[in-house]
């Protein structure tokens, strides 16, 4: 015999097209399913939970990323003619090349074009 939770669980399974085990899971044990998904660097979705309000620190968690950025600014700021590498868009001082980056990062979590002027620096770093 189906419970009502129960009935209301399959209800949002079968509207949402989700197994009925993963709603149970959000139904259930909402922190536990809020701390996979935050901690899945690849879903960059923000998560909503009832009574504590939207959750998103996609770009801050993902270490890797992180270290990327670090790694960038700080290239930038021990070789003062590093900014020149961008192609576009041009850049005048080291501040506004770091400034793009960090926008890039935080703003947009273009993750591809901060892997690609990371690569790019590191090359350029190398030739020296």
């Amino acid at each position: 015999m189906m419970t009502e939770q129960d009935r209301i669980i399959k209800h949002i399974s079968l509207s949402k097209f989700k197994d009925p085990r993963i709603v149970k899971e959000v139904v259930y044990h909402p922190l536990y399913f809020a701390k996979k998904v935050m901690t899945d660097p690849d879903d960059y979705r923000p998560i909503r939970i009832r009574y504590f309000g939207v959750f998103i620190l996609k770009a801050i968690h993902n270490k890797t990323n992180f270290k990327l950025v670090s790694y960038i600014v700080q290239a930038l700021r021990d070789h003062p003619n590093l900014y020149k590498i961008f192609v576009d868009p041009v850049f005048k001082t080291t501040n506004a090349a770091i400034h793009y980056v960090l926008d890039l990062f935080y703003h947009n979590q273009d993750i591809d074009s901060i892997k690609a002027i990371h690569s790019s620096i590191t090359k350029a770093i190398s030739e020296e």
